[in-house]
């Protein structure tokens, strides 16, 4: 008995091992401004770290991977875009397209999901949910001039798309395209309508990068006590970022 609980110990640790160097190789491969502390999280906190990683990070930019978890959902996307592809060829609307091309976009056909999108846009240039669709596939992809052109179309149409999303995105897509001054520049602007503390941690990571320490703290500590703001709901949900911007702080004070 105490052997095969050891066993399963084992096989866990083994498991929690991949997971976590799993999770560090695509923080390493993604390489964006905002993901360079997430390397430090997943090296100090080990698999807790890669949790949080996945889950916060990885997970959301990877909506697909939840529909390849169940087959059935699976055949039900399957099935939706055997119709979809018929509305295209029968109507060709942009509308048909943006189905077609969102059903592809889960099922992680990132490029034939580009393809629908594009098909929309030719249709109508300024249609909101054409071009957040042909920004995500193309970040997905890692074609950062596509998504930031898309993404620059998109809050030019619509500024307050998602609640500020589509902001946030332009602005980690710029660092991800190496733009880190344009980067600094919208985030700074993006983040007195939003508070997102994504948006601060990405600004700090810019500004730290840039060797711009004392800024970089205080952008972090602006971020911690936007938060302790927020109604307790949010509060809860956005603690975690408190203490990782707490840790950061000391580190980036070390370094100065």
């Amino acid at each position: 008995m105490l052997s095969l609980l050891l066993s399963s110990f084992g096989l866990l640790g083994v498991l929690g091992t991949v997971f976590w160097i799993w999770m560090l190789y695509e923080c390493l491969r993604t390489g964006g401004a905002g993901d360079r502390q997430w390397v430090w999280i997943l090296i100090f906190l080990n698999v807790i770290g890669a949790l949080m990683y996945f889950f916060i990070v990885w997970l959301p930019r990877n909506p697909q991977f939840v529909g390849k978890l169940g087959i059935q959902n699976q055949r039900k996307l399957r099935d939706q875009l055997w119709q979809a592809e018929a509305e295209v060829k029968n109507i060709g609307k942009a509308h048909q397209y943006i189905k077609l091309g969102n059903i592809l976009y889960d099922l992680g056909e990132t490029e034939r999901a580009a393809e629908a999108y594009q098909q929309a846009l030719e249709q109508e240039p300024k249609n909101v949910k054409a071009l957040w669709g042909a920004a995500c596939a193309a970040r997905d992809r890692q074609d950062y001039a596509a998504a930031k052109a898309h993404l620059h179309q998109l809050i030019q149409v619509d500024p307050e798309f998602s609640y500020g999303e589509a902001s946030l995105a332009y602005g980690e897509t710029l660092a991800q395209a190496g733009e880190l001054d344009a980067a600094a520049t919208h985030l700074q602007h993006h983040l007195k309508s939003w508070s997102n503390p994504q948006g601060y941690l990405i600004l700090a990571a810019i500004q730290e990068d840039q060797k711009q320490f004392a800024q970089a703290c205080e952008t972090l500590e602006t971020m911690i006590i936007k938060i302790k703001g927020f109604v307790p709901f949010q509060y809860k949900k956005n603690q975690h970022f408190i203490h990782q911007g707490e840790r950061k702080i000391q580190a980036l004070r070390r370094s100065a």
